[in-house]
C-alpha cells in the first residue's frame, strides 16, 4: 500500500509536468498566432517604408545647410565635401539611418558610418579650432 508521502509526490510531479507541458503548448500557440497576425507596424522594414512612402520632401529642406543657425558651425560645414554633406544630411534632415544611406549610396553601410564618425570628429575639431583663435 502507498504511503501519504509517495502519493504527495506523485501528486506533486503530476502537478510539475501538467504545468511544464501546459506552458510549452501555450508559447508554441502563441507564437503560431504571432506569425500568423502579424500586425503592420511590427518590422522596423515596413515602418520604414511606410514613412518614405508618407514622407512629403517639399515641407522640410533636404539640405542640412538650410538649417544651421550657428556661423561658425555653418562655416565649418561648407568645408566639408560634397559626400559628407549629404552624409550628414541624410542622416539628420531625413532621419535615415546607415544602412539606408548605404543603399541610396550604392556604398557599404560600414562605409557610410566611418564617414559619418569621421565627418562629426572633423566638423569638432574645426569648431574648437574656430573658437580658438576667435578667443572664445
Amino acid at each position: 500500500m502507498k504511503t501519504d508521502n509517495d502519493l504527495n509526490r506523485r501528486f506533486i510531479t503530476y502537478m510539475a509536468n501538467l504545468i511544464y507541458y501546459n506552458s510549452i503548448n501555450y508559447d508554441k500557440k502563441r507564437r503560431m498566432k504571432d506569425s500568423r497576425f502579424q500586425l503592420t507596424l511590427d518590422t522596423d522594414e515596413k515602418i520604414d517604408s511606410a514613412l518614405l512612402a508618407v514622407f512629403d520632401s517639399e515641407s522640410v529642406p533636404p539640405n542640412l545647410k538650410d538649417h544651421i543657425a550657428d556661423h561658425s558651425l555653418y562655416q565649418a560645414y561648407e568645408s566639408l565635401s560634397a559626400q559628407q554633406q549629404q552624409i550628414l544630411s541624410f542622416a539628420y534632415v531625413l532621419g535615415l539611418n546607415d544602412k539606408e544611406i548605404a543603399r541610396i549610396l550604392g556604398v557599404s553601410q560600414q562605409n557610410v558610418s566611418k564617414h559619418c564618425l569621421k565627418t562629426l570628429n572633423k566638423l569638432s575639431n574645426l569648431i574648437t579650432e574656430g573658437m580658438s583663435y576667435d578667443g572664445g
